[in-house]
């Protein structure tokens, strides 16, 4: 008898919505004693063959801890020390026995795959007896995921409540306005004074000027006026540090004080030299306040009131204009100071000395903008130069600013560039304090009235429309906020010319346009003074009451979209804020006011993680007229500010979520801090891992790999430009902590992604191409597998070689060893690692072939047919992936289906992720060739674009389901996959290339060949012709958007940045959709007999597609639209004719054809205004009219009972109200009756009488239409598959329209005689007849 073997205890997956912290507990009914506790990675199974659990644990490595409450204990104690979980380790936690029946996990994880060894405390002491999972003792066990309340606080998750959130941060410090001048440039301002008040001053007034112009070039130089965010000078004053400013004042104040010196013993004044050096030791009361300095500067210049020369006199004009600019540059940098120049009248005088005293100086002109520059940077400048101070009333003076107009005339004249963006830049500012302004006073208004009256009224409705009209020119103003390029053409350039061996393309001249990219969101600051204007005028707490007014939030109607749209745009606001660190700097300068605006948007309850969207994907369905809710808009406030705030407490340890790492590229001292934790971990080798190596540092070594890797993998020029140039210290810091290893850790998985980077380094842009033709063509099989870079085995050194020694492709060609063709490369399957390795290169190479001179380059290198590779082993890849829903339907597949589930998109997105930039690289390099007016003759290519396609949008239809309001990224990727091959694809028929891209898509089908047309092909063809025509306005869709309308809408925009969506959507320019259609034009015949093939779909993916391209193509050429409906409406005509009854099939048809028109004509683009419309019946004529009523009569016999058939008799109502048709249908029965008495066999042919169709008399004798429709309504009036209330419209519609027709005297006895003749021989048309009578009494 001995001591039992362990049992498995537990075995479960706990699965959490996002990466985030979590605390998840395991409940025994009875005591247990645990032995070991195992962690399985994804698609692992356990040591233990009984246990059948599938691992699927989430990411590949994280911090971990596990707690146990022991019988009769208050408080939770550890299990064992925190550990670190690791692929690349065991993750088999040895524990010491321990009895418990409450066991606690916490760890930052998406999902934990744990199995619990042990045995029961009964069992100890007994005989071995062995329980798996199918015993009873798992039913003892009870897992609860989340919230753990009897935790002692330590052990709860760290959740951090608003106001820790939005405490101030150090890395967030903003510029801080000066509120009066320093006692130093007081004294500095005073000293001048004294000298210039000197006697016998001479040439001495040179040097005064000189020291005067040199303190007001560093502390009253205006800001540059757009700041791009450059990472590599983040967190450094960008004009210059206050220790330089103030040694710069330093000694200009000692040159100075030797000045006055020298001047005092000149005039042999000894008392006069003892106040000078008694002036640098005088305590500030002494010295003169900011408002004394302004009125002796006053009292000596007054430009506007004084006859003849004003200031020195021994000084001349020119100079005397020099020193009072100055002065006042320094005197307006605070705002007391402001105030003061203000109130004595210093706006007249900036105006007198732009009219009289510039001179046409360029130097004086941009000393006054100086001037202007830092006064409005204070609202008291803003309001004095455009004319409103002093304000009385808070409302905005009428009437136009005379200072706002020199502005402007001066920036309409021909000025240099530094005097034009100068110029602009303090009109945009001016313009920006306005509209602030404008708005302050309209939500006053709003919020003055609402509390008032207690409800809105219709002054408050105008008031809170003018507040939605400031806020959208607000965000305009913010999104103006870029830099401005100097248009000469010298500048232009020589931003397109590259520095040293341009065959090489060197990394030090090339990494610098990956920053100019615009593959990207906001990539530069927005200025801080805007923001501080925004501060004073209380945007932030006036926007947060307007959210928070629950009159507003009650209303309805109209009052309720215009309180919609003001929300919608303060979101906007807000979210473009947090795109830059000045604006999140705003955001978090005051906390109170931060927590503020947070709970007005977000609520005061908890907020579930899983509804946030991420910050890029909001932007951008915003700017695409979506609504975000404000619970949301807040959620990604708080999350960003949770990160933010972890990265200012630079504890490489604290998890930060993945979604936001993107973000520290804005950060360098938390990228520093990074880097740090990487090098901690450069001695963490295999065997020091077991020599007493703190676990702690292991975890911050990997938690910081995990940061990284984020940031690395991101897809914008942003993240790319942060970590680049660190690319070969990254290197060196993995490399050194893993030598040799082959863990697919965060490590590891970090070296692959930067392996590109430092080929980069080393070998330049052609170099890194090269590099990524090895790998395309296979290349990294022949690798070591212990091989941390792939160029070490690869020797990339000698591959690139000398440039010269081949061309034209050459070198790839010989690389790859094979023809790009189907037949010569069928394409390969890449390795994860050559997948991670090709998408850095590839984003590096498109990044920087946004300049013409690296595109070209690369294009004679045979960067082409590189990409022409990857699309080849990318196709391959897609078409082995399984169906997305195999998992759901194959219940006898073998492994874990959720598990490989998961594997299977990651890989999906890492394919597109790989193919999002390589498409971007050819669009790139296709638009230079047709800039060198060359064609690009590869059907080749052309042929394996298209087959990718057929690959990639079945998968996104597929997905069209999933297209939640978050949007998962692998959709995105499917969407954005799609949108790229048609730019690249409409390169062939914008520029008139061979082969034509429809003919070559379009030729092979005929009518035969239709029927042939698999899924794929017909998703692809109809994808891809909605993707190269411009929007519909999918906001004009009456009963819901198409499904994939807003993927298309957003997936590129999200994914590289608004900015590069408008350079890939270049073929939807003006003049460009009409080109496209002009070729496809001569494809519309096979077209129109492809979307009646697919028109019947039951597919609500199909069905969407085919009207979206129907009515984008009615947005372009109503004609041709037209013949894409005819076929449709030839068929259905076809059929409803035919003397026989329609069959199943046929009914089914035209049910499913008239339903797609009914969709057709939710969208109002019918209503084009340049075709002249007639409304039915009216302007019709009466052959037209009878057409109708043959049609609808027709549709009344066969139409089953639903809304198809209301619309047909809502139509027979309005047709027989009118007098024109109650003529027409006189007409047509007595051509009917006619017709009866003549031969009831008779038919009248089109051929015969084109006004009427073909109508078959004898069958309408035997079948009446509305006799027909009654009876079908009556009997569907107990039919549970219509609804009863349709039933009852519809017989009210038919027997309402039946009443119409009868109003005319004649018409009502042509139908009792028409109905009398048919009496004879069908008894039923008497009831009939009795129920259209009776109407008349209803």
């Amino acid at each position: 008898m001995g001591r039992p073997e362990p049992c498995v205890l537990y075995a479960h997956t706990f699965v959490h919505p996002h990466l985030d912290e979590y605390v998840d507990e395991v409940l025994f009914s009875e005591p247990v004693v645990i032995t070991a506790c195992e962690f399985l990675e994804q698609n692992a199974s356990s040591i233990c063959p009984a246990v059948k659990l599938m691992g699927a644990t989430s990411p590949p490595s994280f911090a971990l801890e596990v707690f146990i409450q022991c019988e009769g204990e208050a408080r939770f104690r550890r299990l064992c020390l925190p550990c670190l979980y690791s692929q690349s380790s065991s993750n088999v936690l040895e524990v010491e026995a321990v009895v418990t029946n409450h066991l606690v996990v916490r760890g930052s994880y998406r999902s934990l795959s744990m199995v619990i060894y042990g045995n029961t405390a009964e069992d100890l002491g007994q005989f071995n007896i062995e329980v798996d999972l199918d015993n009873t003792l798992t039913d003892t066990v009870s897992g609860v995921e989340g919230k753990v309340e009897d935790l002692p606080p330590a052990f709860h998750p760290n959740t951090l409540t608003i106001k820790e959130i939005v405490s101030p941060l150090k890395i967030l410090s903003q510029a801080v306005v000066m509120l009066d001048l320093p006692l130093e440039l007081r004294k500095f301002l005073l000293l001048v004074f004294k000298s210039l008040d000197s006697q016998n001053l001479g040439e001495a007034v040179d040097t005064v000027i000189s020291s005067l112009l040199s303190v007001t070039s560093i502390c009253g130089t205006p800001c540059s006026p757009y700041n791009p965010i450059d990472p590599k000078q983040q967190g450094i004053d960008r004009l210059m540090s206050s220790g330089d400013a103030d040694h710069a004042l330093t000694e200009a104040g000692k040159e100075l004080f030797d000045v006055y010196k020298r001047l005092q013993n000149q005039s042999g004044d000894q008392s006069g030299e003892l106040s000078a050096e008694s002036l640098f030791l005088e305590s500030e009361a002494g010295i003169p306040t900011s408002k004394v300095l302004m009125d002796s500067l006053h009292q000596q210049f007054d430009f506007c009131n004084s006859t003849g020369d004003v200031g020195y006199p021994h000084l001349s004009q020119n100079k005397n204009t020099i020193l009072w600019l100055s002065v006042t540059c320094l005197l307006c940098s605070a705002r007391e100071s402001c105030f003061h120049f203000v109130s004595y009248g210093g706006m007249k005088q900036l105006g007198y000395i732009f009219n009289h005293r510039m001179q046409n100086s360029t130097s004086l002109t941009l000393l006054l903008l100086g001037v202007i520059e830092q006064a409005t940077r204070h609202s008291i400048g803003c309001e004095g130069f455009l004319g409103w101070w002093p304000r009385e009333e808070e409302s905005i003076p009428v009437g136009t600013s005379d200072g706002y107009n020199q502005l402007l005339k001066l920036l309409l004249e021909n000025q240099r560039h530094d005097v034009a963006s100068l110029a602009t830049y303090v009109l945009h500012r001016l313009r920006f304090y306005e509209v602030t302004c404008r708005y302050e006073c309209a939500v006053l208004s709003v919020l003055g009235g609402i509390s008032t009256g207690g409800r809105v009224s219709n002054f408050n409705l105008d008031m809170l429309a003018s507040a939605k009209a400031q806020l959208k020119k607000l965000l305009k103003l913010i999104k103006l906020s870029g830099p401005i390029d100097d248009p000469s053409p010298m500048a232009a350039a020589s931003r397109s010319f590259i520095l040293g061996d341009a065959g090489q393309l060197v990394y030090t001249t090339t990494s610098g346009l990956i920053n100019l990219s615009n593959c990207g969101f906001l990539n530069w600051d927005i200025d801080s003074h805007l923001l501080s204007l925004l501060k004073e005028r209380g945007f932030l707490p006036l926007s947060a009451a307007l959210l928070s007014s629950s009159i507003l939030r009650s209303e309805t109607g109209h009052a309720m979209d215009l309180f919609l749209d003001v929300v919608s745009h303060i979101e906007a606001i807000i979210i473009s804020l947090l795109f830059c660190r000045s604006g999140l700097g705003f955001l978090l300068h005051d906390p109170e006011i931060s927590s503020t605006i947070i709970y007005a948007l977000r609520g005061m309850e908890d907020v579930q993680k899983e509804d946030a969207l991420s910050l890029r994907y909001a932007s951008v369905l915003m700017s695409k007229g979506f609504f975000c809710r404000p619970m949301e808009v807040g959620m990604i406030v708080e999350v960003h500010m949770k990160a933010f705030k972890a990265s200012n407490l630079a504890v490489p340890g604290q998890r930060v979520d993945a979604r936001l790492c993107w973000f520290l590229v804005n950060f360098p001292e938390a990228l520093k801090v990074l880097m740090t934790a990487l090098h901690s971990g450069r001695e963490l080798d295999p065997a020091s891992l077991n020599t007493g190596v703190s676990p702690l540092d292991v975890a911050i070594f990997h938690s910081a790999a995990d940061i990284f890797e984020v940031i690395v993998t991101d897809s914008t020029a942003t993240s790319l430009t942060s970590w680049i140039d660190h690319a070969k210290e990254l290197h060196m810091a993995l490399h050194s902590s893993s030598p040799g290893s082959n863990k697919k850790d965060a490590p590891a998985r970090l070296l692959e992604w930067i392996d590109a980077g430092v080929v980069y380094h080393r070998n330049g842009a052609i170099g890194l191409l090269r590099y990524a033709a090895v790998l395309a063509s296979g290349g990294d099989v022949h690798m070591a597998s212990n091989s941390v870079l792939a160029s070490d085995m690869m020797d990339v050194d000698n591959v690139v070689g000398d440039s010269s020694s081949s061309s034209d492709g050459n070198v790839i060609d010989n690389l790859i060893g094979k023809r790009i063709t189907e037949k010569d490369f069928p394409g390969i399957v890449l390795r994860d690692s050559s997948l991670a390795q090709l998408t850095t290169a590839f984003r590096i190479l498109a990044f920087i072939s946004d300049n013409s001179v690296v595109a070209a380059a690369l294009y004679d290198e045979g960067a082409v047919m590189v990409v022409h590779a990857v699309m080849i082993n990318c196709k391959v890849m897609l078409e082995r992936s399984s169906n997305i829903y195999d998992y759901l339907v194959d219940e006898g597949a073998e492994g874990n289906s959720t598990s490989d589930l998961l594997l299977e998109r990651n890989r999906e997105k890492s394919l597109f992720d790989l193919l999002i930039p390589s498409l971007v690289l050819l669009i790139n390099l296709l638009q230079k060739l047709q800039e060198a007016k060359e064609q690009h003759r590869n059907t080749k290519l052309m042929s394996a674009l298209l087959q990718l396609h057929r690959e990639v949008s079945p998968k996104l239809a597929s997905c069209a389901a999933e297209l939640s309001h978050t949007c998962p990224d692998f959709v995105l990727g499917f969407g954005a996959v799609c949108h790229l091959l048609a730019s690249a694809l409409a390169c062939w028929p914008v520029y008139s290339w061979t082969p034509g891209l429809f003919h070559f898509l379009l030729d092979s089908l005929h009518a035969t060949s239709l029927l042939a047309l698999g899924p794929k092909e017909t998703c692809s063809l109809l994808c891809l012709l909605n993707d190269l025509l411009p929007d519909e306005s999918l906001w004009m869709w009456k009963n819901g958007i198409p499904m994939l309308s807003p993927l298309r809408a957003v997936a590129v925009g999200t994914l590289l940045g608004p900015e590069k969506e408008k350079q890939i959507n270049w073929y939807l320019r003006p003049g460009n959709p009409e080109k496209l259609l002009a070729q496809l034009s001569q494809q519309l015949a096979k077209l129109g007999e492809v979307i009646l093939h697919c028109a019947v779909s039951m597919s609500v993916v199909i069905q969407d597609i085919l009207r979206v391209f129907m009515v984008r193509v009615a947005c372009l050429n109503l004609d041709y639209a037209s013949v894409l409906v005819k076929p449709i409406i030839s068929w259905i005509s076809h059929r409803l004719l035919e003397p026989s009854t329609l069959s199943d099939v046929d009914a089914y048809k035209v049910h499913q054809l008239l339903k797609f028109l009914a969709i057709l004509l939710e969208h109002p683009i019918a209503k084009h205004p340049g075709v002249q419309y007639r409304n039915l019946p009216n302007s019709f004529t009466t052959e037209e009219c009878c057409i109708f009523w043959s049609y609808l009569l027709r549709f009344c016999m066969v139409l089953p009972v639903g809304r198809e058939l209301l619309a047909c008799l809502a139509a027979l109502k309005e047709m027989g109200s009118s007098a024109d048709g109650q003529s027409a249908l006189l007409s047509f029965v007595k051509h009917i009756q006619s017709s009866t008495i003549q031969d009831s066999e008779s038919q009248i042919n089109r051929e015969s009488d084109a006004s009427y169709g073909k109508v078959h008399a004898f069958e309408w004798k035997e079948h009446p239409p509305l006799l027909c429709c009654w009876t079908s309504l009556l009997r569907s009036i107990d039919s549970k598959n219509v609804p009863p209330v349709q039933v009852a419209v519809a017989i009210h519609t038919l027997t309402s329209g039946a009443l119409g027709i009868c109003m005319d005297r004649e018409s009502l006895l042509c139908l009792k005689t028409f109905s009398e003749k048919f009496y004879s021989t069908h008894g039923n048309w008497r009831s009939a007849f009795q129920s259209l009578k009776a109407a008349q009494y209803f």
